[in-house]
């Protein structure tokens, strides 16, 4: 085997110095965002969730100063996704999955007091959209909770008010009994805007009989995995007890929605009559398990009637074509 002259390994040898200086002196001129990862994430282009945020940092809820003779105690606390556990420890992923956006927290004592612990304490959660804070206070509040005049919907707890009004949840805690808290809290509602996010979905219902119950499914309605967001009522009726379910979302949405119910029953071998009515469809649903049931759709809602299959109960909800 034909071996490298001497002379030229040691001239190889010789060159490995100038090589490692080489190295060495590039080395000091490194780009620290190829391995300093925050570095690169702060470099990175901001996406829609980046920018969604940035808005709404920008743009924090305004505290009110003085309520009711009450003032602000101390600046108000804000807290985002990312550190929403430091005030809901537990559970701070209930909230996000159920639409949170932001929470302000705000702490409240009388007017002329020199108290430094805080006689109310203020917590506005920002949901995003009416519906997903209506789903918090409807699961936040149990069943049948005392319902008062507060917001759009209030209900009075153990120790304050929790109310909604358009896109908030608000939870308002009194720390003495002598506290005028639902005086309060109605003072506060006023200072929120509901913006264009105003919650009128309870106007779409019909005046069936009196109110029994009403609930939210965020998902999974009557284990249907496409039926998100429904707002259930439950009415005494001459007819017995009646269970009203309300889908409302745009009309591109319930079209869509539409689809799904039409789908799932061809594939589960369900029968239904549909009619054309003014201002909607009707289906009468043959239902061997549930009993017979109305799915009535117009352009931007969707009602599923449940408990009778007397026609006349429709008159409320859509009227003979013609």
């Amino acid at each position: 085997m034909k071996t490298v002259p001497l002379k030229y390994r040691l001239a190889l040898i010789g060159l490995l110095p100038f090589i490692a200086g080489v190295l060495y002196f590039r080395g000091q001129k490194f780009d620290p965002a190829l391995i300093d990862f925050r570095t690169t994430a702060r470099l990175a282009a901001p996406g829609p969730a980046a920018s969604t945020n940035a808005v709404q940092e920008s743009q924090p809820l305004p505290v009110a100063q003085d309520i009711e003779g009450f003032r602000k105690l101390v600046e108000a606390r804000r807290y985002t996704k990312e550190n929403l556990y430091e005030h809901v420890d537990g559970h701070a992923e209930y909230f996000i999955s159920a639409g949170f956006q932001g929470l302000t927290v705000t702490d409240y004592i009388a007017a002329g007091s020199e108290a430094k612990q805080a006689e109310i304490g203020v917590e506005v959660f920002n949901m995003g959209k009416s519906i997903q804070a209506f789903g918090v206070l409807a699961d936040e509040s149990g069943e049948n909770p005392p319902q008062i005049s507060v917001g759009t919907m209030g209900y009075k707890t153990s120790d304050g008010v929790n109310f909604i009004r358009g896109r908030y949840y608000v939870k308002i805690s009194a720390f003495s009994p002598k506290t005028p808290v639902i005086k309060f809290a109605k003072a506060f509602a006023d200072t929120l805007s509901t913006g264009q996010d105003s919650f009128q979905v309870f106007s779409k219902f019909p005046a069936l009989g009196k109110v029994e119950g009403t609930r939210f499914a965020k998902e999974g309605y009557r284990g249907l995995d496409f039926l998100h967001n429904v707002i259930e009522r439950e009415y005494s009726t001459g007819r017995g007890r009646i269970k009203v379910a309300l889908m409302a979302a745009s009309e591109n949405e319930m079209r869509s929605l539409m689809s799904s119910f039409l789908d799932y029953f061809g594939k589960s071998g369900m029968r239904y009559e549909k009619t054309e009515r003014s201002g909607g469809e009707v289906y009468k649903v043959l239902d061997k398990y549930e009993g017979n049931w109305f799915l009535i759709r117009s352009r931007d809602t969707i009602f599923g009637v449940f408990g009778t299959d007397d026609e006349e109960i429709l008159k409320y909800f859509v009227k003979e074509k013609g």
